[in-house]
């Protein structure tokens, strides 16, 4: 009897398992409020909001008047929308995190030839950063906003000594490059 031979992971794979054990992890300890909303109507990779509607964790009516809030169309000043579903909305930041990670997935595998818009991204294509380390200083970012402190994701990574200045500064480069 011969062994089953199985493809051996291809880097995709390895962080694609990451970030859906995350995933995971972050439903079983913050469970959605809502039913899960329906899936969007536009090809992957989709916003941020729709990412949240469809796992229940917003309303479409919450994530409409949080989208209006954070681009400051009543009057106010723009904000993040992070920072706008963490504050009025009591979403976890860990949430949020969760499903830029997601967004980060999806356009690995729908857009693989597209150059990474973000720092994180970049990190998590060459390796250089898991889905577990990007997540926390995501989580950080919006929080410390929470606060009236911002720090760059950069500036983050670097606090935790998981890459340096000039390592960080290369990516960027390669980002501009691209």
């Amino acid at each position: 009897m011969s062994e089953q031979e199985f493809p051996t992971p291809t880097p995709y794979d390895a962080l694609q398992a990451a970030i859906l054990e995350l995933f995971h992890e972050t439903v079983s300890r913050y469970p959605p409020p809502h039913a899960p909303g329906a899936e969007p109507s536009s090809p992957p990779p989709h916003r941020i909001g729709e990412y949240l509607v469809y796992q229940g964790y917003l309303s479409p009516r919450e994530l409409h008047s949080a989208l209006q809030e954070s681009q400051g169309i009543s009057g106010g000043k723009p904000v993040p929308l992070g920072f706008i579903l963490v504050t009025r909305y009591n979403l976890p930041a860990t949430v949020i995190a969760m499903a830029l990670l997601l967004q980060t997935l999806d356009q690995l595998a729908h857009t693989p030839r597209l150059p990474p818009r973000f720092l994180g991204e970049q990190l998590l294509r060459e390796a250089a950063l898991t889905p577990q380390q990007l997540a926390l200083v995501l989580e950080q970012q919006v929080v410390d906003y929470t606060h009236g402190q911002w720090q760059r994701i950069g500036d983050l990574i670097a606090n935790h000594g998981w890459l340096d200045a000039d390592a960080l500064n290369a990516f960027v480069r390669e980002m501009r490059a691209a």
